[in-house]
């Protein structure tokens, strides 16, 4: 998924899991931080957020250790959300930027890494890294005065 999400980051939703109407929670292997509902206990049992993550993936990280804890990680399809773009993300979009890419980074290492040779690890690394670079002079254009 990750590797999708670097190649076509504008297509990153066609990744999302299409609602299966009948099913009031369907399994998934991730939910957004943004709304996420969770057992106390579960929550403590897993030693909650990981704070190595500045911003991004520490959804996609607590996700992974539910999951791996044998708890389902859903999606109720019966509820409705909307999540209009963070305030962070257009105050400060290099920042965020940086640390999404780190994020992602971080999640890699901490549970894909070790299973994957040194090629692959490397390659993963270039990819994370030169898309990050790549939006640059997107950033740049956005916070520009001429496109305001």
């Amino acid at each position: 998924v990750i590797a999708a999400m670097l190649r076509a980051p504008r297509a990153a939703a066609s990744l999302a899991v299409p609602a299966d109407p009948s099913r009031a929670l369907q399994p998934v292997d991730a939910i957004s931080g943004a709304l996420m509902l969770m057992q106390r206990s579960l929550f403590d049992r897993l030693d909650g957020w990981d704070g190595s993550y500045r911003l991004h993936a520490e959804d996609l990280d607590l996700c992974r250790r539910a999951r791996q804890a044998g708890a389902l990680v859903a999606v109720a399809n019966d509820l409705q959300v909307l999540h209009v773009r963070g305030v962070s993300s257009r105050a400060r979009p290099f920042f965020v930027e940086w640390h999404k890419h780190r994020g992602l980074w971080r999640y890699f290492r901490k549970f894909e890494a070790s299973q994957r040779g040194l090629f692959t690890q490397l390659g993963v690394w270039l990819a994370i890294w030169t898309h990050a670079a790549a939006q640059v002079p997107r950033l740049l254009q956005q916070k520009s005065p001429q496109t305001r």
